[in-house]
């Protein structure tokens, strides 16, 4: 029989980039493989050299192998593309997947077709599916698809929806998968007490793709976009964040000075995990914020955005569920990626 410690994993599709959310689940994920004591385990991913936020993440991994995300999806689309570069393409993730045992996808919201990096994920899950090796997606909001990529998805071995609006959207279209909770439930968060004490403070983490912020304003202390109600009346001054930095740093000083109110860019998790910690409550239009508020006790409330699968599903999440209920939703898929990646006897 084949021993568990001689398994060679590789884990596809990390966004490493910054954003602390990705780093809380991509750390719970490859604290778990770890586990499993793998021969081999590598982390491939984008962009080549990762910045310094990520350490805890490419410490858990054999290798960091640099992924060329942006030049796949430019290149592949075209009519050279499809001529020249998809079958040279295809022979170099041939020879790179064939030196493990199973290939895991990163989590994310990736497979979905307004996400560009899809055209290169949906691409390695066929490559790999065709070399008969397993592919576990490991926590994902999936959709919308076309009919191909909803098939693509289908040739994996094991599909984890991180939502119950992704598991619903797989279900209606023929193709099974795990329910769970986005993994970040699980990160062993530990706040560390804030240096000093200040006034009460709410924190809305809001991203630069989402909202206007010329549009941004504050009447007797609600936050509207416009007419849109976005954080209701509270007596603690509001506080704008983020947990990605270097995409919503220049839109939430534009926020912050129109509305006249501070604003805080985490740059690491302990920062994050602090912020969130000495403020009353939450609300966010982005993922990780709200869970990471969740986990620590703290009222938590999601914008929408338009990434409807993976916000909805937050929604119904935090709000049908109690944070234990939560981590146990998460456990359950992690034990999945687990047992899929057993190696057979």
């Amino acid at each position: 029989m084949m021993a568990a410690t001689r398994m060679k994993i590789l884990v596809l599709h990390a966004w490493l980039k910054g954003n602390l959310g990705d780093v809380l689940q991509l750390s719970v994920l490859l604290s778990a493989l770890r586990q499993l004591e793998p021969r081999v385990f590598d982390l491939a991913g984008y962009p080549p050299t990762p910045p310094p936020e990520t350490a805890e993440v490419l410490n858990l991994a054999d290798r960091y192998l640099p992924d060329p995300f942006p030049w796949y999806w430019h290149m592949a689309p075209s009519l050279a593309g499809r001529l020249v570069f998809e079958p040279w393409w295809r022979k170099q993730r041939e020879q790179l997947f064939s030196g493990y045992d199973a290939i895991v996808c990163a989590p994310g919201p990736y497979l979905a077709d307004y996400d560009l990096r899809s055209t290169s994920a949906l691409s390695d899950i066929a490559i790999a599916s065709a070399l008969g090796l397993p592919v576990v997606l490991a926590s994902h909001s999936i959709g919308p698809l076309q009919a191909a990529g909803l098939a693509t998805v289908a040739s994996a071995k094991v599909r984890v929806a991180r939502e119950h609006t992704t598991h619903r959207y797989l279900s209606e279209r023929g193709v099974t998968s795990v329910g769970s909770a986005d993994l970040a439930f699980l990160y062993p968060y530990a706040a560390e007490p804030a240096a000093g004490s200040g006034p009460p403070y709410r924190l809305a983490f809001l991203r630069s793709n989402n909202l206007k912020a010329d549009a941004l304003r504050l009447v007797d202390g609600a936050l509207f976009e416009g007419n849109r109600l976005i954080a209701g009346a509270a007596p603690e001054r509001l506080t704008l964040a983020t947990s990605d930095y270097r995409r919503d740093e220049r839109f939430l000083a534009k926020a912050a000075r129109r509305l006249e109110v501070p604003w805080v860019a985490c740059r690491t998790v302990p920062e994050l995990v602090r912020l969130v910690a000495g403020s009353v409550s939450v609300v966010s239009d982005r993922y990780h914020p709200a869970i990471c508020a969740v986990c620590l006790g703290k009222p938590a409330r999601v914008i929408p955005n338009s990434e409807p699968h993976k916000m909805e599903g937050l929604t119904d999440l935090l709000t049908d569920n109690t944070a234990d209920e939560l981590r146990e939703l998460a456990r359950a898929g992690l034990r999945t990626v687990r047992n899929a990646l057993q190696p057979p006897v």
